[in-house]
């Protein structure tokens, strides 16, 4: 069964390689948009990816789409978070304790909290967002947005090779 599953992922991933990556690039920028990304997990896609890359079926260039798209979306949160604040608004929905709260996290750990959100799944959609809104400066920022950006891909893909392998070697060892 698992065997089969991963031939059809691998057939479809060699069939439709050339666009895989500017794909998976789109996906990445989606998810990366506040609101938007909430139903556009990329991560399982890269996992999958990264177990099609394993068995030679993708090339390595799908992790730059991957990371221009997380770091071009990451970019456009953070712009609609200052926009935003410059306007005086508070993000929509936010209590004010979760604002305060998100303040005090950017002031604290500041771009670190970018580097880290980008491997937690949901965050990784906010956190740019009120990034933006909270007033972490510019600079700091596309910093760590762009070590996240350029770590986070390759972690996934890679964590994907290692699970097509350890999957491999345990169909080929029965």
């Amino acid at each position: 069964m698992t065997s089969d599953l991963l031939d059809r992922g691998l057939a479809m991933a060699q069939a439709g390689s050339p666009w895989i990556g500017p794909a998976l690039g789109g996906a990445a920028f989606a998810e990366a948009v506040v609101v938007v990304g909430l139903f556009v997990p990329v991560t399982p896609f890269l996992i999958l990816a990264g177990a099609a890359m394993g068995a030679g079926a993708l090339d390595h260039g799908t992790a730059a789409w991957v990371s221009a798209g997380a770091f071009l979306g990451n970019a456009l949160s953070y712009q609609l978070g200052r926009g935003l604040r410059a306007r005086g608004a508070p993000p929509v929905r936010l209590p004010a304790r979760a604002r305060v709260a998100a303040e005090r996290l950017f002031a604290r750990h500041g771009a670190a909290a970018i580097v880290i959100a980008r491997f937690l799944g949901p965050p990784a959609t906010v956190a740019p967002f009120l990034a933006g809104w909270s007033g972490l400066p510019r600079g700091r920022f596309m910093i760590a947005s762009l070590l996240a950006s350029l770590a986070w891909p390759p972690l996934m893909i890679g964590a994907g090779a290692l699970v097509a392998q350890a999957l491999s070697f345990g169909l080929a060892s029965r």
